[in-house]
């Protein structure tokens, strides 16, 4: 019989209200609403606000009595002080999970937020009905039309994210489909008055639709539990975590903005090492490392092969990969006379980073180069770092511009290696245009690109590092 863990059910709602909703614009309670409409959401959806009618086309009810069907979940945007009786309404409706966008509560440092908080703890407890929040945004699952932006992907994928900041999964959900990853689901959870980061990253760890779990967490409510579930999580599929309050002034923001009890850095610290779990110190450095976990077979070592155009950004790109951890080898001397074969000396580089002007004098001699190279025992992965703006002069032809990184795709994919690309130095607005163009390309075709070197090696030597680990079992 297939397991189904206890939380599941929240991400599969046949009817849904939503509470606070109000014909201005500017509503917060419409705002939540609309995503629902615009996603696709099969079941009904009943708008309620006792001082309307009518909202966007729809009946709106004046409480979820009035409601003559079922209602699964409920989402809530009214003054905190409103919240208990209206909880204590959803459970006698048979309402199973309930999303608290409202704030005021703990995070407010405020006696009377921090009771009220308390009251809806005990309501749960008493009831079995779930509570995601306050202070959150809620669930985002594109397979069941689920949704708190109306412009998020409705595409699916293997990633699962949750995190304590609304605002954090907003950037997250559409940042990282600009890079080609996808989620399974997201979870917005706030100051996680019953569900909670515990929770929510063991259903991860069971959830076959979820590959790559990852994470922004301020802190959490139980130490010895969370230890205990992304230890199992680790173990089963890889797990990145932005920590957010790593500082002493993050930290006391993190108070004050879900209520999070954030823990020392020594502490969260000894915790990725002791599990395996890997670390992030940005969500842009969250979606960089989950891109060679989604689109590159792991490495066998760790040295790279640089292939670029550009003497100083291939330097550059030396000093990158191996401050981050990765190894430039030289070629030896007969891998640069065979590359040598290809174009003149003059203007390239051969020893690794190859700075090499086959890129403009063919694809075969290009598509060489990169062979020679990748065949070489010496290489475990490659990099391809690439300017837009060396390709938008004056002169160049729009035609011969988008054949590059054609080229550049499809010479990576037929590489022995593993490989990456990096799409950098994009300083004029047509670089700008040019880029969105190219890595959207670049992740259709199934490669991790990057806008920098250094963040490539970054997240390339933390994939490695994690495998190394995998490999040896030195995972907890």
């Amino acid at each position: 019989m297939e397991f189904k863990h206890p939380l599941d059910y929240i991400f599969h709602p046949t009817s849904i209200g939503v509470a606070g909703v109000s014909n201005d614009s500017a509503n917060i309670g419409q705002m939540l609403l609309l995503p629902l409409l615009a996603s696709g959401f099969g079941g009904q959806v009943y708008p309620l606000n006792p001082k309307q009618d009518e909202v966007l086309g729809m009946k709106c009810y004046a409480s979820l009595n009035n409601i003559p069907g079922s209602v699964d979940y409920l989402i809530v945007s009214i003054p905190a002080q409103l919240t208990p009786k209206l909880l204590e309404d959803c459970v006698a409706k048979g309402v199973k999970v309930v999303t608290l966008f409202t704030a005021g509560f703990s995070e407010s440092d405020d006696a009377g937020g921090k009771w009220l908080e308390t009251q809806l703890g005990q309501i749960t407890r008493c009831s079995g009905m779930r509570i995601l929040g306050p202070n959150c945004l809620g669930i985002y699952c594109p397979t069941s039309g689920l949704s708190f932006g109306p412009d998020f992907p409705g595409e699916s994928g293997p990633v699962g994210f949750i995190s304590q900041s609304g605002g954090n999964t907003h950037y997250m959900i559409q940042a990282a489909a600009t890079r080609g990853v996808y989620f399974s689901k997201v979870i917005s959870y706030g100051n996680a008055c019953d569900i909670n980061e515990s929770e929510l990253l063991d259903y991860f760890t069971h959830d076959p639709e979820t590959k790559i779990i990852t994470a922004y967490i301020e802190g959490t409510k139980d130490g010895a539990r969370f230890f205990k579930v992304l230890n199992d999580a680790v173990k089963a599929k890889p797990v990145i975590i932005f920590k957010g309050g790593y500082t002493e002034a993050g930290m006391a923001g993190a108070a004050s903005h879900t209520g999070a009890l954030a823990g020392s850095e020594a502490v969260w610290d000894g915790l990725f090492k002791q599990t395996g779990a890997i670390r992030a110190y940005s969500l842009d450095e969250l979606i960089d490392i989950a891109l060679p976990f989604l689109y590159m077979s792991p490495p066998q070592g760790k040295n790279v092969g640089i292939i670029g155009l550009g003497g100083g950004a291939s330097v550059q790109a030396a000093d990158e990969c191996t401050t981050a951890g990765l190894s430039v080898p030289p070629l030896p001397q007969e891998i640069r006379g065979i590359l040598k074969q290809f174009t003149t000396s003059a203007g390239n580089m051969f020893r690794n980073p190859v700075d090499t002007q086959s890129f403009f004098i063919g694809p075969q001699q290009f598509t060489e180069t990169a062979r020679t190279v990748a065949n070489w025992e010496g290489i475990d992965l490659l990099i391809f770092h690439i300017s837009p703006d060396a390709l938008v002069a004056p002169g160049m032809r729009q035609n011969e511009v988008k054949s590059w990184i054609e080229i550049v795709i499809e010479v990576a994919k037929q590489c022995s290696k593993p490989a990456a690309i990096v799409l950098h130095s994009f300083s004029g607005a047509k670089s700008w245009q040019l880029l969105s163009v190219w890595q959207e390309q670049c992740h259709e075709a199934g490669l991790a690109t990057f806008p920098t070197v250094k963040r490539a090696a970054n997240a390339i030597s933390k994939f490695i590092q994690y495998h190394h680990l995998e490999r040896n079992g030195q995972k907890s």
